[in-house]
């Protein structure tokens, strides 16, 4: 009982040490809210959307373009483009670069038969989604065939395929596969639904994004029509109506480079002012690609801006940090930034993500401040979810009626509460990547999850949201700038905003051993008290604590322990693995597999983990985790007891048998 109280009076005493964001002065927060436009975030979204964004191609390098004007006329310094080659064969850690890839014109025709064109099925020039991308060239009249799905040999059973064209349900690259190289067929055409949420099947306007296979050494086309066109034709096809098609496609692969766009704020400190806090979005998407991923990238535009502009004008004193600005292709960019320029990477003491930030109503979209990896702790997620919370509470506030400091509304946008999540980590973009063990930069990660016209030609500006922007761009600049000018002094403020998520996550500890068999919870509760002390450890990254905070830590960490009582672990049996110098980076890459490729495709098939499921974590996320957590001090049974505890028990033999997969091919070693 007197823990209880104990641990009830320092949680109430941070309560009423806390200002609006205890670790910026009033002042500072005023000025980034008052700065922030929605606005002049969407109308660069607008500019983003009318460029095909592919990388390595002319309308990705016409967007770079349009950063680097804006960022010149922002007065911001050392903008430069940087540039990587991407031609197939340069690596960039795990990343196998991919050739650029640019279109020029692509047709779809359903013709008579007498020759005669009847109906246009896509367009390039009107809709780019409907290219596949990595299609290649081609000038070809051919009769159309139902394959189903089209990636599996029954699929092609008692069909002829030679020369023709299939119509499937799969993504192109796949269908490839059989049904032109094993088949004969000329092409494919696809209304892959891809990223599914609750919304989808019911538009059937939506056309979504397609891919063949980077690297592919038979070339071949693929069109993307929508779920509507699909079973419009299967129908007359079922019918035993013959349809031929004539595809245009000019198209096509050539060595090129990852362009990357980048500009900095110079830190003023002596000491620190070459640790870098970096900005990150990413800029390559199909037309029109307006949340995802234009939003993300014109909001750090924009916060530059705000940053650039009230630093010029006294309203806040210039960073300690240097804060630098990002703009590469989504992962495969960011890991040949950070592997090409290790230099960079060493500077960068943690990074803020932004991707797809701007969905409004329409898009269903719910905004996410969400954290790094459980296995790589860092009070920076605290700061950014304490930041989200303030403007939830500010937005709720004022939607309701009430007075608010802080609304945080565009004229131009809505005035609903932003309602963000404060979320654990989800995988699937470049924070990924910053924050991989073989870097170990931390990193915050704003983003929309769902949005029901993600990869779609609905994925407009129309449908993003000015209030939207300028909450994501003040929770990205008041984290940014929060990070670049911690120190010592605003310790004690940071470590109040931890405490009190600390209990929040021994809270939910505790309720989620509460379902576990005594050996799981009481590792469950082993590795909570793990995770708080490393936070605890990794404000170490940016300066050491103060005497008074750290005995208080301390004393904190003590109570955690006595609240979570957490039983002897079993004797750690099994390798201790440590990773390899190279590859840099998490085994899956963008339109590249390190470890398929690596380790053969059959023989990935048969290994478990990338594709189990846990009570809480899908095969990917224990995949990405059990390399993080190799670190030449755990052995494989303590990898397993942490995965455990973050995910959901696994076998510890699922664990082994992946880690002997990576040692096979180098990437991990015995230690």
């Amino acid at each position: 009982m007197r823990l209880m109280i104990a641990l009830s009076v320092t949680f109430h005493a941070c309560l009423l040490a806390a200002t609006p964001i205890p670790f910026l002065q009033e002042a500072e927060v005023a000025a980034l809210a008052s700065e922030v436009s929605g606005e002049t975030a969407k109308r660069t979204v607008e500019g983003f959307s009318r460029h095909h964004r592919m990388r390595g191609s002319l309308g990705f390098n016409a967007a770079t373009e349009q950063i680097v004007t804006e960022l010149k006329r922002y007065g911001l310094t050392n903008i430069e483009v940087l540039r990587f080659p991407a031609d197939g064969k340069a690596f960039y850690g795990t990343q196998r670069s991919r050739p650029g890839w640019n279109a020029e014109h692509a047709e779809l025709w359903e013709v008579r038969p007498d020759g005669e064109r009847r109906v246009r099925l896509a367009s390039w020039e009107a809709v780019p989604i409907s290219l596949a991308q990595d299609s290649a060239s081609a000038d070809v009249t051919a009769e159309l065939v139902d394959a189903g799905s089209g990636i599996t040999e029954t699929d092609y059973t008692g069909k002829n395929l030679a020369g023709k064209i299939v119509l499937a349900s799969e993504q192109p690259g796949a269908v490839a596969r059989l049904a032109v190289d094993r088949h004969g067929a000329l092409g494919v055409l696809s209304y892959a639904q891809n990223q599914k949420t609750a919304w989808w099947g019911e538009n059937e306007h939506l056309v979504r994004w397609g891919h063949v296979e980077s690297f592919r050494t038979t070339p071949t086309f693929g069109f993307m029509i929508s779920l509507g066109q699909a079973r419009a034709l299967q129908s007359r096809l079922r019918a035993g109506e013959t349809i031929r098609l004539h595809a245009i496609v000019r198209a096509g692969q050539e060595p090129g480079a990852y362009e990357i766009a980048t500009a900095t704020i110079p830190g003023r400190d002596a000491n620190i002012g070459s640790e870098e806090i970096v900005y990150s979005c990413h800029l390559d998407h199909p037309r029109p690609g307006a949340n995802d991923n234009a939003s993300g990238c014109a909001t750090i535009l924009e916060v530059a801006r705000t940053l650039s502009k009230l630093i010029a004008e006294g309203r806040l004193a210039p960073p300690r940090r240097t804060i630098r600005f990002v703009w590469p292709a989504e992962i495969e960019g960011t890991l040949a930034l950070l592997n090409g320029r290790p230099d960079l990477a060493a500077r960068f003491k943690a990074a803020v993500h932004l991707d797809m930030v701007g969905g409004g109503p329409e898009t269903k979209a719910i905004f996410h401040v969400t954290r790094g990896p459980a296995s790589q702790p860092s009070f920076i997620y605290d700061l950014a979810q304490s930041i989200g919370s303030f403007v939830n509470e500010q937005s709720a506030r004022h939607a309701k009626g009430g007075t608010a400091s802080y609304p945080l509304v565009a004229p131009e946008g809505g005035k609903e509460a932003l309602q963000a999540e404060m979320a654990s980590l989800t995988i699937g973009s470049d924070h990924q990547v910053y924050s991989d063990s073989s870097f170990g930069i931390p990193a915050i990660y704003l983003n929309d999850w769902p949005d029901r016209y993600i990869h779609t030609n609905f994925d407009v500006p129309a449908n993003v949201d000015p209030t939207k922007l300028k909450r994501a761009g003040f929770i990205a600049a008041a984290s940014g700038y929060a990070l670049a000018n911690a120190s010592a002094s605003n310790a004690e403020a940071m470590w109040n905003v931890v405490q009190r998520a600390a209990l929040r996550r021994v809270a939910e500890a505790l309720e989620q051993r509460g379902g576990l068999a005594p050996a799981e919870g009481g590792n469950r509760g082993r590795f909570q008290l793990w995770h708080e002390e490393r936070i605890v450890d990794s404000f170490r990254r940016f300066f050491d604590l103060p005497a008074a905070v750290a005995a208080d830590a301390k004393r904190f960490q003590s109570q955690l322990s006595a609240i979570l009582q957490p039983s002897p672990p079993a004797p750690p049996t099994g390798i201790r693995y440590r990773r390899s110098e190279s590859p840099k980076g998490p085994m899956a890459a963008f339109g590249y597999d390190y470890f398929t490729d690596h380790y053969g495709e059959e023989r990935a098939k048969e290994v478990r983990l990338p594709g189990f499921t846990g009570l809480r974590g899908s095969g990917g996320e224990y995949a990405y985790e059990a390399l993080n957590l190799v670190d030449g001090r755990r052995t494989t049974s303590e990898i397993r007891d942490a995965l455990s505890a973050i995910y959901g028990p696994v076998p510890l033999d699922v664990v082994e048998e992946y880690l002997r997969a990576l040692e096979s091919i180098g990437v991990v070693k015995e230690r």
